[in-house]
């Protein structure tokens, strides 16, 4: 079997990357033999190890480097004398704007790519005679570490999956995304959540010299869902949202639409955990407490919500978000089931949304979320048959984590 390095931030501590490693990592294993890379902090392996790793896999973590002083001098004269750095340097200046952040950020990157390299060459993973494919999962500092060792090893290989904060310039500080045209260089491959990311890579991050046949969109997917959804039939209608309590989720926009409707019993569940949700509990107790015809809870944070699905209706899935790197596995997860979904025009949920639900503009306000809902719920029995069918044939078409494996597993081979 052909050695695979599957390179992850986290995973498989913690539980912020279970979701979208575990389903392709179940099938890679098939396939390969797996080496996982972590770059867990200490904050995730506290969280301890995922306990249901297919058989056979090893894993090694080399922490996300903390740098010292003394290692940023050292990164700095690295930098100036690198040829990728002066490179870098070049186009920042050429671009003229946001200069010193983003100089200081790609010199971070630089020197977390430098310990990361230090790290993988000390490891004894990579044999300059051995077949290797080494698989990033993020377009981040250890994947430019591994292209940086690659010239060390002629019969290594590298893809790179990229998603949101590695993807879009916008998303991180300094609105540009370091050492990407370096990278190109080294890389076989590269996958994109979705095909809004692969053209905004085109329009706004590649080289001029690299070959678009080296741009890839390849779906993360997921499992079939274990029951399909049934017409609900109770007085109170279930309205479900799932993400992180964060701002870029806007969870609020919810609420506010929620406040508007005064013609049906609806109950709003919301799961998830994070840094905001207490901020929302509050607002939605502010907003919805003295409506009768309102009902929500906050789960907080699950491993999973499948259990969820299997065991309560769910009428309709809905997000706010203000961006998404790719088509969330949220949306695809309650489109397994055929549940009819309400999401912004944003990222890859533009690609997910038709005739299964409801496609929101960019920033809707309150009204356009209330009517949105309320289109929805105002569906006779006939009608929301055909959203909930449309929904699922959508995931079947899309998202079956069947499907999506064979593209990526095609481009690993490749």
């Amino acid at each position: 079997m052909t050695k695979l390095l599957l390179a992850t931030e986290n995973f498989p501590y913690g539980s912020g990357e279970k979701s979208f490693v575990m389903p392709e990592l179940r099938r890679l294993a098939k396939e390969y033999d797996i080496t996982i890379i972590s770059h867990a902090g200490k904050e995730q392996l506290a969280e301890g190890m995922e306990e249901n790793l297919p058989e056979g896999i090893q894993v090694v973590c080399h922490p996300r480097p903390v740098l010292t002083g003394m290692d940023k001098i050292k990164a700095l004269l690295r930098f100036c004398l690198d040829r990728d750095g002066r490179q870098e340097v070049q186009e920042i200046l050429r671009l003229g704007i946001h200069v010193r952040e983003r100089l200081y950020q790609s010199l971070a990157f630089f020197a977390q790519s430098l310990a990361d390299q230090k790290l993988l060459r000390g490891s004894g993973l990579l044999a300059k005679r051995e077949d290797i494919l080494y698989y990033a999962f993020w377009y981040d500092y250890f994947c430019y570490s591994m292209v940086r060792e690659k010239s060390r090893h002629p019969r290594v290989r590298v893809v790179t999956r990229t998603h949101g904060h590695d993807l879009y310039h916008e998303r991180i500080p300094g609105v540009r995304q370091p050492f990407k045209h370096q990278m190109e260089k080294g890389l076989d491959g590269i996958a994109f959540a979705c095909a809004y990311g692969r053209q905004y890579y085109i329009d706004h991050v590649k080289s001029a010299v690299l070959e678009t046949d080296r741009l890839h969109v390849c779906r993360l997917g997921t499992e079939p869902a274990s029951r399909y959804m049934p017409v609900g039939t109770g007085a109170e209608w279930q309205l479900l949202s799932c993400s992180n309590a964060i701002a870029l989720k806007r969870i609020e926009k919810i609420v506010d639409g929620l406040a508007l409707l005064d013609d049906r019993q609806i109950h709003w569940t919301h799961v998830g955990g994070g840094e905001s949700l207490e901020k929302i509990k509050k607002y939605a107790g502010d907003r919805l407490d003295a409506k009768d015809n309102i009902r929500y809870t906050f789960t907080g944070a699950m491993d999973s919500v499948d259990p969820y699905y299997r065991d309560n209706q769910v009428d309709c899935f809905i997000t706010t978000s203000s961006t998404e790197g790719g088509c969330p596995v949220s949306i695809q997860e309650a489109m397994s089931y055929g549940v009819p979904v309400i999401g912004t025009d944003v990222g890859g949920i533009t690609e997910m949304i038709s005739d299964n639900g409801v496609l929101l503009s960019k920033d809707p306000d309150a009204q356009e979320t209330a009517q949105a809902i309320r289109s929805i719920y105002e569906l006779d029995g006939e009608a929301q048959q055909r959203m909930k069918q449309n929904s699922l044939d959508t995931w079947r078409d899309m998202f079956d984590i069947e499907k999506c494996y064979r593209k990526m597993a095609d481009v690993l081979r490749q």
